[in-house]
């Protein structure tokens, strides 16, 4: 019973008791004028980026507000100690700027830690902590729509600017499983000038066939420049930074010269110790030589830092890039012989190392806001020869399954952001109308909830089974703000209206951008014995209606509503013979049809045949099945489906023996109910066809009892006709 409650509590709630420590063991904050007088201002000095070679350095903590941990983890450890961290190198080195992240991250370092949130605000006003990535959340962008994108933009900058007086330019998804072609034309349009990400990297293989040693810039395959410009859909750009090195990267060398080769084998280490002392480091001055050189441009972005539970950069590299910038002398030491030496703040070695001058090779390096750069190259060059992208960066390794993992969450975020859209629209309605006041702050509320569930290990279902308790919970509450929004606006709306009716008057509402005739199911009360009727649309024209059932305390009716596009209309239900419709659907238990279609079923009970009579051709080269795959990948499985796997033929359908029931039988809709078991899982699918409009598809719906293990189950349309181009989820 407690775990069932948590679930009703909401997110502000549930965290509430567990964070509450925190903010009794803060320390007071130094006076504002103090703090301001310690933060230096950063400005950013003139640069001549077709002439001197520039590495902008982004000092970042990469932080999974959920992952192998929850939210009260996220806050009383990982949260705190990204503000406690970076205070601390701020005091010690007075070039460090640092980029973090995240409104949503922000917004609970308010609540749970205010007296260190208000630390912050000198520190970004002096240049030195930067709010980055303009969103609401590092969010997955390839299962939102593109009003999700646009919302985590316009809500993670205006949150930045309320708190903080600035805004970022630039859209950071250092780790997201891979961007659709779409991403640059949204973010163009949400006013963004670049985007960065470190994910384009070998381990996880990306899809497109670009880059290689033979690449004008010779980046690495799969990444199609070092920066450049990414086009979208519609021919709109951003400037983007494809190649930054792993967020998790430390500075260990003089960045502004070529690196020193690396130091010969060892005898006294293992194989694996003299390989990784032996990795090649990133030859920055080479790099921006060919930058400069392919695109006319000498400019390169690198982030440094931490991950992925926030934090800070580790005080060796924050040290020598000081030194870096400064142009002074610092102690550079030999590579230790293992990884692990690395993980402490300070560089073993160092110590010993003899200082050196450091910071005047022939590259500029500086510390940099997230957005910098793509500014600076804005404002100074000539982006025609930078190298141009059209296309999807999907990845093959560690992103095909988040596509369906924890298929919940994302039909949640699918239904609120369509019950978002409804409810907005209505509620400007009753506004203009002066029925009801518009209700900004609760969708305000409740879209802030559903794009923290879109950051990118929730949504793409790559969290803990606990974290998605958290993020239903807050599914929930946006949803029932959603909808008590579009509930409380329609009355607002029905009020305006002139709803008078000989029957039952019945307000159908239609929030998409096109003209639409529907099925529409209401259930009403109707006289004793009143299952004659028709349905009566307000142009006085007498629609099909049909009865499908009598739930306890009414009738449930069917009939075809056209309403125009973004408004309402008033239908009356009245008592009487139904309107006859020439394009009738009708079912039996091995076929529907309307005007439209002639559908057939198999003894499987699979659509074997959809005629187009319009057409007069058969869209089916064979029939519609649900084949299940074996889904067994060999790491990542949250996150992989292995292409070997895939591309198998599938290891068993959907099969007989089926149940098949007639359960709606026109005039208005047709279905047929199909029941079937196969290894373990019980599927029931009901197949509609309407009358009308509506008619101009063929509706499958799918409820299903999954018990299969290492499996997925994919719906196969054996079409008749084909093309080699498609369009997916592009929505723009």
């Amino acid at each position: 019973m407690r775990a069932s409650l948590r679930l009703l509590l909401p997110l502000f709630l549930s965290l509430a008791v567990i964070a509450s420590a925190q903010q009794s063991a803060e320390k007071p904050a130094a006076p504002a004028a103090e703090q301001a007088a310690k933060a230096k201002p950063v400005s950013a000095p003139h640069v001549d980026l077709k002439n001197q070679s520039t590495l902008y350095v982004v000092g970042y903590a990469h932080l999974d507000t959920e992952w192998r941990w929850e939210y009260p983890q996220t806050i009383d450890e990982f949260l705190s100690k990204t503000l406690r961290n970076n205070f601390a190198l701020f005091e010690k080195y007075p070039h460090y700027i640092f980029n973090f992240t995240g409104a949503n991250r922000y917004r609970l370092m308010k609540e749970y830690f205010p007296t260190d949130f208000a630390k912050i605000k000198p520190y970004v006003a002096a240049g030195r902590w930067y709010p980055a990535g303009s969103s609401m959340e590092e969010g997955d962008v390839n299962s939102p729509n593109a009003e999700s994108i646009f919302r985590q933009v316009l809500y993670g900058n205006d949150f930045f600017r309320r708190e903080f007086g600035v805004a970022s330019d630039e859209y950071m998804l250092p780790d997201c499983f891979g961007f659709p072609a779409s991403l640059p034309s949204i973010l163009h349009h949400a006013g963004v000038k670049g985007f960065s990400t470190q994910k384009l990297s070998a381990a996880w293989q990306p899809a497109p066939h670009v880059g290689g040693p033979d690449s004008p810039e010779k980046t690495p395959d799969g990444i199609p420049f070092n920066v450049g410009i990414w086009e979208g859909t519609d021919g709109s750009t951003i400037l983007a930074a494809l190649n930054p090195l792993s967020y998790t990267s430390r500075v260990n060398y003089d960045l502004s010269k070529t690196p020193p080769p690396p130091p010969p084998p060892d005898p006294n280490l293992t194989r694996q110790q003299n390989d990784f002392r032996a990795r090649p480091k990133e030859d920055w001055v080479k790099r921006l030589q060919i930058d400069g050189d392919v695109t006319g441009v000498k400019a390169d972005y690198h982030y440094v830092g931490t991950g992925d539970i926030g934090g800070a950069p580790n005080e060796s590299s924050v040290k020598l890039m000081e030194a870096i910038v400064t142009k002074s002398k610092a102690s550079i030491p030999g590579p230790p012989p293992n990884p692990q030496e690395w993980e402490g703040d300070e560089t073993p070695g160092e110590a010993n190392a003899a200082p050196e001058q450091v910071g005047d090779g022939p590259v500029r390096v500086v510390w940099s806001k997230a957005d910098q750069m793509f500014k600076d190259i804005l404002a100074c060059c000539n982006t025609d020869r930078m190298p141009r992208y059209k296309g999807d960066l999907e990845l093959i390794n560690h992103s095909a399954g988040s596509i369906t993992s924890e298929a919940y969450q994302k039909r949640w975020m699918r239904k609120n952001e369509l019950l978002a859209d409804a409810a907005e629209k209505a509620s400007v309605a009753a506004a203009w109308l002066g029925a009801r006041p518009y209700p900004q702050e609760r969708l305000n509320a409740a879209w802030t909830l559903v794009m923290g569930g879109q950051f990118h290990d929730i949504l793409p279902g790559t969290a803990t089974p606990h974290a998605f308790e958290f993020a239903w919970n807050d599914d929930i509450i946006a949803m029932n703000n959603f909808a008590g929004v579009l509930n409380s606006a329609t009355d607002g709306v029905a009020g305006a209206m002139n709803t008078q009716a000989q029957g039952i008057p019945i307000l159908v509402y239609n929030p998409l951008n096109i003209v639409r005739e529907d099925v529409v199911e209401a259930t009403v009360q109707l006289p004793q014995g009143g299952s004659n009727m028709q349905v009566v649309g307000p142009d006085g024209s007498r629609q099909p209606a049909q009865v499908v059932g009598e739930p306890d305390g009414g009738t449930k009716v069917l009939f075809l509503a056209k309403v125009p596009a973004v408004s309402y209309s008033v239908f009356d239900i009245q008592p009487g013979g139904s309107a006859e419709s020439s394009s009738a659907a009708k079912a039996t238990e091995s076929s529907l049809e309307n005007e439209r279609y002639t559908v057939k079923l198999n003894e499987n009970g699979d659509v074997s045949s959809i005629f187009d009579k319009k057409l007069n051709k058969e869209t089916l080269s064979a029939p519609i099945r649900l084949a299940i795959s074996t889904d067994n990948p060999e790491h990542w499985p949250a996150w992989n489906m292995d292409f070997a796997d895939e591309q198998r033929a599938p290891r068993n359908y959907v099969s007989g023996p089926a149940k098949v029931t007639v359960v709606e039988n026109g005039p208005v809709r047709a279905a047929v109910r199909v029941e079937r078991e196969t290894e373990g899982s019980k599927f029931v699918q009901v197949i509609r066809l309407a009358a009308g409009d509506a008619g101009n598809r063929v509706e499958f719906a799918n409820s299903i009892d999954w018990n299969t293990r290492e499996a997925n189950l994919k719906a196969v349309f054996p079409l008749a006709a084909s093309n080699r181009m498609a369009t997916y989820n592009w929505d723009v």
